[in-house]
C-alpha cells in the first residue's frame, strides 16, 4: 500500500473508490459506476473465507493492540507457516503484478514469430513439383493427344525459323552469345514392356491400355488382341507416348499385370538434327537467291534455267523437311512396344490389387493425411495463440480488479 500512498489519486479514481465503498456498504451508487459496483459486490462474494484459527489469532492480536511479536513465536494454536497467509498472498500477488504487463506483449510477439516461420516454411515447400499419381488418369491437352502427323505446319514454320538463324550464324555470329549456346541434347528413345496377365483379363486389360495411353497424351498406332489359354492369344500394342511422360506411363501400365521384361534404348540424334537444320538453312538461302535472280531475269532461257534450279531446290527442301519432321517426331514421342502375355501363374495380375500396389496406395494416403494435418495446424496455430493471449489478459484483468476490490474493502 506504500506505493499507492506516494502516488497522487485522481478525482475519477476517488469517485470510483467511493462508489465501491458505497456499494459494499449497501448505499446508492451513481449510474455511471453501476458496473464497477456490481463487480465489487460479486468479488466480495467470491473472496476466500478466513479459517477459524486465523480469526481467533487476529482477534487476540487486536485485543493486545497489535503489539509486535517475535518472528519465531506464533500465536497459540497457529503454526508459524500459517500466521499471516493473507499478507503473504497479497505480497506475492503484488510482486507478480510487476511482471504481468509484459505477458500479453510477449505472447503476441511469440504468435507473430510462429506465424512468420510457418508462412516461410509453407511458401518454400510449395515450389516442389508433385509427381502424378501412379496409375491414375492424367489430364492432357489436345496438343499432347494429337499425333505427330498433325503438326506439319508447325514443323515447317520451325524449320524456316531455324534456317534463318543458321543463315545468321553463317555470316559470323559472335561466340559466347545466347544464340551460340549449346542446345540441349536430343534423344530418340524406344521402349518395350511385356506384362503377364491372367487369360480371362486380356480384354479388360486391353481396354485399360487405350484409356491410360490417351490419358498420358499418347496414341496407339497399331494393336492386335486375341484370346486364348496360357501360351495362346494375348495382345500387342505399338504405342507413341510423349517422351517427358514415358516414365509415368510405364509405371501406370505396369499395374495392369506382372512385369515379365522391360527394356529402354536411347539414341542421341542431336548432331543429326543439327545437320538437317543447317542443310535446310542453306537451301532456304539458295532458294531466296534464285527467287531474286528470277525476278531480275529478262531472257526466256535464263528464266527457264532458274525455274529448273528452283524446282530442284524445292524438291530437296521437301525431302529434308520430311526427314526432319520424322526425326523430330521420334524425339518428341517415344515408341513403346507393349505386350500382354496370358499367364496362369501366381505372378500374373490383372489390376492394382497386389500387396505392393496396396502398400504404395496406403503410403500415399498417409502422406496426404499428414500434409492435411500440417496445413491445418499451420492455419489454426496463430489463431489459437491469439485466443490464448486474450484469455490470459482477461483472466489477469479480472484478478486485478478483484484484488483491488478486496484491498479497498
Amino acid at each position: 500500500m506504500k506505493r499507492l500512498e506516494r502516488t497522487p489519486m485522481s478525482a475519477e479514481a476517488q469517485r470510483e473508490l467511493e462508489a465501491i465503498d458505497s456499494a459494499l456498504g449497501g448505499g446508492s451508487v451513481a449510474t455511471e459506476h453501476l458496473p464497477l459496483a456490481e463487480l465489487a459486490v460479486a468479488a466480495r462474494a467470491l473472496r476466500p473465507r478466513p479459517s477459524d484459527e486465523f480469526v481467533h489469532a487476529l482477534d487476540a492480536r487486536a485485543a493486545h493492540g497489535f503489539a509486535p511479536e517475535s518472528r519465531d513465536r506464533a500465536p497459540a494454536g497457529v503454526s508459524p507457516r500459517r500466521r499471516w497467509p493473507a499478507m503473504r498472498t497479497r505480497r506475492t500477488a503484488s510482486e507478480g503484478r510487476r511482471h504481468r504487463p509484459f505477458l500479453p506483449a510477449a505472447g503476441l510477439g511469440l504468435a507473430v514469430v510462429l506465424a512468420i516461420a510457418l508462412t516461410i516454411s509453407l511458401s518454400g515447400s510449395g515450389s516442389h513439383p508433385v509427381a502424378p499419381p501412379r496409375g491414375g488418369p492424367v489430364s492432357a491437352g489436345p496438343a499432347d493427344v494429337s499425333p505427330v502427323k498433325g503438326t506439319q505446319a508447325h514443323a515447317d514454320s520451325a524449320v524456316a525459323a531455324e534456317g534463318t538463324s543458321n543463315a545468321g550464324r553463317a555470316t559470323g555470329a559472335v561466340p559466347g552469345t545466347p544464340a551460340s549456346a549449346a542446345p540441349a541434347r536430343q534423344l530418340e528413345r524406344t521402349s518395350t514392356l511385356d506384362l503377364g496377365v491372367a487369360p480371362d483379363s486380356i480384354e479388360s486389360a486391353s481396354q485399360r491400355v487405350f484409356t491410360l495411353v490417351t490419358a498420358f497424351g499418347g496414341y496407339v498406332k497399331q494393336s492386335n488382341v486375341s484370346s486364348g489359354g496360357p501360351g495362346q492369344g494375348g495382345a500387342t500394342f505399338d504405342i507413341r507416348i510423349p517422351s517427358p511422360k514415358l516414365p509415368s506411363a510405364i509405371a501406370a501400365l505396369s499395374h495392369l499385370g506382372h512385369v515379365r521384361s522391360e527394356s529402354d534404348t536411347t539414341n542421341d540424334v542431336t548432331d543429326q538434327l543439327g545437320s538437317l537444320r543447317r542443310s535446310l538453312g542453306g537451301l532456304d538461302a539458295e532458294r531466296s537467291s534464285l527467287l531474286r535472280q528470277l525476278a531480275a531475269a529478262s531472257e526466256a532461257q535464263q528464266v527457264a534455267r532458274l525455274k529448273a534450279q528452283l524446282q530442284a531446290v524445292d524438291a530437296r527442301i521437301s525431302r529434308l523437311q520430311g526427314a526432319l519432321h520424322a526425326l523430330t517426331g521420334r524425339v518428341d514421342y517415344t515408341s513403346l512396344a507393349l505386350s500382354l502375355t496370358p499367364e496362369s501363374s501366381g505372378g500374373a495380375a490383372s489390376g492394382d490389387l497386389t500387396p505392393g500396389a496396396a502398400a504404395g496406395d496406403a503410403a500415399r494416403i498417409l502422406d496426404a493425411a499428414l500434409a492435411v494435418l500440417v496445413i491445418g495446424g499451420a492455419a489454426v496455430l496463430p489463431l489459437a495463440a491469439i485466443v490464448l493471449m486474450g484469455w490470459i489478459a482477461v483472466a489477469i484483468l479480472r484478478r486485478r480488479l478483484r484484488e483491488q476490490a478486496l484491498d479497498a474493502s
